[in-house]
């Protein structure tokens, strides 16, 4: 009965101050931290125990880690790799050597200062990933290189997580042996094997069944049973759950599955951050808060100069590579679950984990709230700054807003040749203008000067109201394919009633179902060039 009573109180107080943040616009993981702090015994001591509530937590890191590696592709990485590889193993590698001899400096011993280097190299992912969906900027070229990087965090942990007992003081020779590699490389093996000829045909027949239950229940066993089997076999549970990932991640229903077990994942991630929360003690943040708000500024500021420059030498440009830098400088939530091992190896004191705790949440709530204007801080170093001619001679790049400021402005969906003519047009006769475009490749320089230009899916609500669509005087889809037109159509329509709505089209058949589902105005591929030859030949 106490786990449901903890339940409750969790979920209850979760929603309150998700509620909060959600309108002082703070990621849902900071909202969570910020429970966790409020309920536990450091806090009302709402909950005094945190058994259950870890119990909960560790299959929250279970189907976090799960999701992880459903969603690793080898075939992404392969198309990512320099910004992948290079970029993500010079971030990481970097940061655990300059956090490395900043904590040795400062008195801890070697193995220590190795590990904290690596907790405080690793950014957290859920809060970048969900700002950058929020904001359609995924497809931006910061957008590509912060993910790049998260990825190789993402793939590094499991090799940190083998590697931390290694720096325990106190192991014990077996533990210190290299038999858990060993180990470690046949499970791999034999995770290929099953992930090549077990798994897909034996997934593939369960959907044949049509139960939904019988798939979902499937995808959890392969779960917990490969994390089950690696423990027993002296491995850590993340990691056999990470395994569990990679093998259905080869079956072709992976985004099934991972469809599947997301809303379970983010219930069980939320009590992990919930529970992570509740190990802050607020007494020594109150006592030491100086101490912990210099190391703050320190660990972000430092992990700015180390990611802008790994960015910018993937020539992205220097605004883009700022960007990164400021999205990146947080301490990530997969430091917390490192962080346990050690803790539970004794490589960190009890201080120096309330140290990093406090620290890493610090962190997560000044990057959450400074991500959001990382585009104009970005613009505005380049510009203000002394080097300003210096830096703009080496920024190619562009590097756009985050939310439209026009009103009763024309959006053009489509920045082709044609888009490109009509912006033009538009802008010499001053008609304010936003432009939406799915492919960065497109944009050049010069369109950023008469026109907002916002990345992203135009079939995209989210991406639609960056555009400020509900806020637009005309709508101008320049797109090629007709059922793509139709599906954006139906979109803008919902969101303004009222909007002039212009689409090109290749045939005139295609007008009249265009016409049905909102455009006022449709103009054919075909009948426009028939008109411009006559006209030439009239001519």
């Amino acid at each position: 009965m106490n786990i449901l009573t903890d339940l409750i109180i969790i979920l209850a107080v979760s929603a309150v101050v998700l509620y909060v943040s959600t309108r002082l616009k703070l990621p849902s993981i900071v909202g969570f931290l910020i429970a966790g702090v409020l309920v536990g015994p450091y806090g009302i001591e709402l909950i005094s125990t945190a058994e259950e509530v870890n119990v909960m937590a560790e299959i929250g890191i279970l189907l976090l880690l799960f999701s992880i590696g459903i969603e690793f592709s080898l075939d992404k990485l392969i198309q990512a790799k320099k910004y992948v590889i290079i970029g993500g193993s010079v971030q990481v590698f970097l940061s655990i050597l300059m956090f490395f001899l900043g904590a040795y400096f400062f008195g801890l011993e070697t193995n220590q200062a190795i590990f904290v280097g690596m907790l405080f190299a690793m950014s957290s992912t859920a809060i970048v990933l969900q700002l950058f969906q929020e904001k359609g900027w995924m497809n931006t070229l910061f957008g590509k290189t912060a993910v790049s990087i998260l990825i190789f965090q993402d793939i590094i942990i499991i090799p940190m997580m083998l590697f931390a007992p290694y720096l325990s003081q106190n192991g014990s020779p077996e533990s210190q042996s290299f038999s858990k590699i060993l180990l470690g490389l046949l499970i791999v093996v034999a995770v290929v094997f099953a992930a090549r000829k077990l798994v897909p045909p034996l997934i593939r027949s369960v959907v044949h069944t049509r139960n939904q239950e019988l798939f979902l229940i499937t995808i959890i066993v392969i779960c917990f049973a490969t994390a089950f089997i690696t423990n027993q076999l002296g491995l850590k549970l993340a990691l056999g759950a990470f395994l569990a990932g990679l093998i259905i991640s080869e079956s072709e229903f992976s985004f099934e599955a991972l469809k599947n077990i997301m809303p379970f994942k983010k219930i069980f991630t939320a009590i992990f951050f919930i529970s992570v929360g509740m190990l802050l003690n607020l007494k020594f943040v109150y006592e030491n808060y100086w101490l912990l708000s210099g190391i703050t500024v320190l660990v972000m500021f430092v992990k700015f100069l180390i990611i802008a420059p790994t960015a910018f030498f993937l020539k992205i440009g220097i605004r883009n590579a700022i960007v990164s830098g400021l999205v990146l400088c947080q301490v990530g939530e997969f430091a917390f679950i490192l962080s346990k091992v050690g803790l539970e190896g004794q490589v960190l004191s009890v201080f120096n984990y309330q140290v990093f705790l406090a620290v890493s949440i610090m962190s997560m709530v000044a990057s959450a709230i400074m991500i959001g204007f990382a585009p104009a801080i970005a613009k505005y170093i380049v510009k203000v700054s002394f080097w300003s001619s210096w830096l703009n001679k080496m920024d190619d790049k562009i590097c756009l807003p985050s939310s439209c400021t026009l009103v009763d402005h024309t959006v053009i969906i489509g920045l082709g040749p044609g888009g490109r003519r009509i912006a033009k047009f538009l802008s010499k006769r001053k008609i304010p203008l936003a432009i939406i475009e799915l492919n960065e490749r497109n944009i050049e320089e010069q369109d950023s000067t008469y026109a907002q230009i916002f990345i992203g899916n135009a079939k995209d609500d989210e991406v639609l109201q960056r555009a400020a669509i509900e806020a637009a005087k005309q709508v101008i889809i320049t797109v090629p394919e007709a059922a793509e037109a139709e599906n954006i159509t139906i979109k803008i329509r919902k969101l303004n009633h009222n909007a002039n709505i212009v689409v090109r089209t290749k045939y005139a058949q295609e007008a009249e179902q265009l016409h049905k589902l909102g455009a006022n105005h449709v103009v054919p591929e075909e009948i426009s060039v028939a008109d411009s030859i006559t006209a030439s030949m009239a001519g």
